[in-house]
């Protein structure tokens, strides 16, 4: 088995300082029960995309906004803890889902100011949502970072080939199964006229179908007499005038 990693950065949303996961002061991120990645103390409420790809989705609440880049992987920004009712109420979103989106394109814009009002702590996590067989490693930075230019973290995919057994059969043998597969299956050709003899013989087979037959033939040369009695006469008729 064959094994190829792909790697994709993850650009800061927003400018601050990224601490890791585990300074966030909720389980649900610092246990990493969604995913891995990092928490970004923020300056400012401006949020851009960390990735280029599209928007997957934003809460009703605006609290979080999904992003899914080009290779499938899907990042999860969720600003603030317990936001929820302040950030409906103060936060504008320029996107919306479906939305295509390029790293560093300004999403949304957050009040942080009226967050620390009612006493919400401003932490940002930024993660890679678990999925299931996921294989994938993620690269950490820590520090100071720009929104939109820094990169928070870097996903280490691995990517796996299996060498199936028809890849690996000979190409003679491949041959030979593919003849035999032919000869064991009747072409649609030849199903179609086994078909239609099929039908012939059921057709002559009913006793009331042959009596049908007589009469169709009985009529038609009946017909073809009538007509050659009057082209007859019509020339003896010309011929004598």
């Amino acid at each position: 088995m064959a094994q190829n990693t792909r790697e994709s950065s993850i650009f800061a949303p927003m400018t601050g300082k990224i601490v890791d996961l585990i300074e966030v002061p909720d389980d649900t991120f610092s246990k990493k029960m969604m995913g891995d990645g990092v928490a970004i103390i923020p300056k400012d409420g401006m949020l851009y995309s960390p990735v280029s790809g599209i928007v997957s989705a934003v809460a009703a609440t605006k609290h979080a906004i999904g992003f899914q880049t080009n290779t499938g992987l899907n990042i999860l920004v969720h600003v603030g803890l317990e936001a929820h009712e302040v950030a409906e109420k103060t936060t504008i979103v320029h996107v919306k889902q479906g939305q295509k989106v390029q790293a560093g394109d300004l999403v949304a814009e957050y009040d942080l100011g009226a967050f620390e009002e009612k006493g919400i702590n401003t932490i940002t996590p930024v993660i890679l949502v678990n999925e299931e067989e996921d294989d994938t490693e993620i690269k950490a930075n820590v520090g100071d970072v720009e929104a939109g230019a820094g990169e928070i973290f870097k996903v280490v995919e691995i990517i796996k080939e299996e060498a199936t057994a028809e890849s690996e059969q000979p190409a003679e043998e491949k041959k030979e199964e593919a003849t035999k597969k032919e000869e064991a299956e009747p072409s649609e050709e030849v199903s179609v006229i086994e078909e239609l003899k099929s039908e012939g013989k059921e057709f002559f087979s009913d006793s009331k179908n042959l009596v049908k037959l007589g009469v169709l033939f009985v009529s038609v040369v009946v017909i073809m007499v009538a007509v050659f009695v009057t082209v007859t006469l019509m020339f003896n008729s010309g011929g004598g005038e």
